[in-house]
């Protein structure tokens, strides 16, 4: 979810770019900065805090998941000791106990399946949950930079930035990635990032963990 989360920022001002001149146009002798967004995320407070809620989302899923595969491993277990001891004692069992002992196989395995099926669909659930959230978070941060790089590029005078991504190359002098970092770091604390909704089972993240397999 962290990759997908800075993938995302690293293209918030791209392509159209950030266009900070007084009027409604962009003067001939525009000046134009750079910004890597990417590093922004990753290294102010702001950006780290909402990497530590997105982690804690994914973390949220793996342990759902990791809990229904333990639980699907103690069914398959049982199943496999039912079936040790039919083909063990089946020869001295009577037909009775045969019948009984074969349906009680059966009827654990219809109730593997149905957790496997059910137990599939909530981490399904819980996968859209969470990039459905980690997109809020998206959203959030960049409401909170906006105007953070909008400042800077005012304070040293230019009136486009652009991401530095959509830049061939790039000159030191242009770049102001490290400046909007400062400057968000003293303007914004990190408890400025709100805490997303609780969700109804814990959320999903952008990078899936094993579900159940048959």
């Amino acid at each position: 979810m962290n990759k997908t989360f800075l993938a995302t920022l690293a293209l918030v001002i791209a392509g159209t770019g950030l266009a900070l001149a007084q009027d409604a146009g962009v003067p001939n002798t525009a000046r134009i900065a750079v910004i890597d967004m990417a590093r922004v995320s990753a290294e102010s407070q702001l950006g780290k805090s909402y990497a530590t809620q997105l982690e804690k989302l994914q973390n949220d899923i793996n342990t759902a998941a990791q809990a229904k595969q333990t639980e699907l491993q103690k069914m398959d277990a049982t199943i496999q000791t039912l079936q040790e001891e039919l083909q063990k004692q089946g020869a001295v069992l009577s037909q009775e106990a045969r019948d009984k002992k074969q349906q009680e196989i059966v009827s654990k395995g219809r109730e593997r399946q149905a957790f496997l099926e059910d137990g599939q669909a909530e981490i399904n659930r819980m996968r859209e949950r969470g990039q459905q959230q980690a997109q809020s978070i998206n959203n959030e941060f960049q409401v909170k930079i906006r105007p953070v790089v909008e400042e800077v590029a005012k304070e040293k005078g230019y009136d486009l930035v652009l991401d530095s991504q959509v830049a061939y190359t790039i000159s030191r002098d242009f770049d102001i990635t490290r400046d909007v970092i400062t400057k968000a770091d003293a303007t914004i604390p990190a408890s400025a990032a709100a805490a997303p909704a609780a969700p109804a089972a814990p959320p999903a993240a952008p990078a899936a963990p094993e579900t159940p397999q048959q």
